[in-house]
């Protein structure tokens, strides 16, 4: 398997973590695996860790549709207002709390 190869492979890996997670399955296992898929591409010095964060952010965005910064605000305001007021949490439609 050449590099280029390997990138393509660790990408749609990285992607079926993010589409496991969209729906409500997320799956550990593959998560741990593609982290190692990543780390050991740095080690052998396929990716920088700039280049990394940058091909996880892109897939990020085309599976969720925001970055991975702002998927964590929503998910943790979220998190928030379930904590403090569960009525105006589950006010808020289900789809949109995902």
């Amino acid at each position: 398997m050449d590099n280029e190869s390997y990138l393509v492979f660790c990408k749609a890996e990285l992607r079926s973590v993010f589409e496991n997670t969209k729906a409500g399955k997320p799956d550990d296992k593959l998560k741990y695996r593609v982290e190692g898929l990543f780390h050991a591409a740095k080690l052998l010095g396929i990716l920088s860790t700039e280049q990394a964060s940058a091909i996880i952010e892109s897939e990020h965005q085309a599976v969720f549709g925001e970055s991975v910064s702002e998927r964590l605000k929503r998910k943790t305001q979220l998190k928030q207002l379930k904590e403090s007021d569960l009525e105006a949490y589950f006010n808020i439609p289900t789809i949109e709390r995902l």
